[in-house]
């Protein structure tokens, strides 16, 4: 279950912020919180070059060539390394009571960090609805949903965190984390994965290399995206589908068939996943969910192989 956080009066946010860690999560993260005045005072890396690279740009930091160096010098200690680094590198280290420790990892909880907290300090997860891959725009964070995981007085402390970067806090419960992570890599990862599947085939019909089929895809997307975030789901839907136009639909289940076998179910499944948003689109048009109810039962078929040409 996800919960709105405490709107409580902001505390005072626990400073100064070590890094461990220098990639794209770390860089953006350390570059907002230096534009929210939050002293950073150390920046850890395994290659120390990453770790000085970042420490220039975040006023009074010092690059450490070891991370206990970088630790000992944080009141708030971010983890922010790969997923699978969290926990050895959690439990290498020595932790003291009044510390706060977090990580950004999406998929996991504070359990990553359960050496810390034997150790008497705070623990908690802090994990931006965002790829950054590396961003060093300080206003990367405006707007972003941030996961938090923690007890008392740390997650109202991160929410206001969270608040100073221009982001937007919430609580989740831990037993919902899967699930949430799920979405995320289905809305961003998916989308990746999706466009490579359309510069395929958009490659395959005009001769295109892929760079130059992602490119033109781009002003397509970006206006599926700004319809999502003017318009809703709903109305943001166009396309066979939304038109319950199965004739198009069938010529585009042939030439996949015929071209690309490999995407045909992902293109059925898909199409089945918009039908409940075409409906709603739809509403008060009594032909038009005719039409689309007919596009179900056929869509049906076509997902079994049946009437499908080659």
């Amino acid at each position: 279950m996800i919960t709105a956080s405490s709107s409580s009066p902001s505390p005072s946010i626990r400073q100064p912020v070590s890094l461990l860690g220098a990639g794209g999560a770390a860089t953006a993260l350390g570059v907002a919180l230096a534009a929210a005045g939050i002293e950073v005072s150390a920046v850890w890396s395994r290659r120390l070059e990453h770790a000085q690279a970042l420490a220039t740009r975040l006023p009074g930091a010092l690059a450490c060539a070891d991370p206990q160096s970088a630790a000992d010098r944080g009141a708030l200690v971010v983890l922010a390394v790969p997923d699978g680094a969290i926990v050895p590198l959690c439990a290498q280290l020595r932790w003291r009571s009044g510390q706060a420790v977090i990580h950004l990892a999406g998929a996991y909880g504070r359990e990553l960090l359960a050496p810390a907290a034997q150790a008497g300090a705070e623990t908690g997860a802090f994990h931006p609805l965002q790829a950054f891959a590396g961003r060093v725009d300080p206003t990367a964070w405006l707007g972003v949903a941030v996961a938090i995981e923690a007890d008392p007085p740390l997650a109202t402390e991160l929410a206001s965190l969270a608040r100073r970067l221009g982001a937007e806090p919430f609580r989740l419960d831990p037993d919902q984390r899967p699930l949430y992570h799920a979405a995320a890599a289905l809305a961003a990862n998916g989308l990746v994965a999706l466009v490579g599947g359309a510069a395929e085939l958009l490659g395959r019909a005009t001769g295109l290399e892929r760079e130059a089929a992602v490119r033109h895809l781009m002003p397509l997307l970006r206006g599926a995206l700004t319809n999502l975030e003017h318009l809703g789901l709903s109305q943001a839907l166009t396309g066979p589908v939304a038109r319950g136009d199965r004739q198009t639909l069938e010529r585009h289940i042939a030439a996949l068939a015929h071209e690309a076998p490999h995407w045909l179910s992902l293109y059925c499944a898909l199409a089945g996943a918009m039908l409940p948003l075409a409906r709603e689109r739809a509403a008060g048009d009594p032909e038009r969910q005719a039409a689309l109810d007919a596009l179900a039962d056929w869509l049906t078929s076509a997902e079994s192989g049946e009437g499908v040409s080659g």
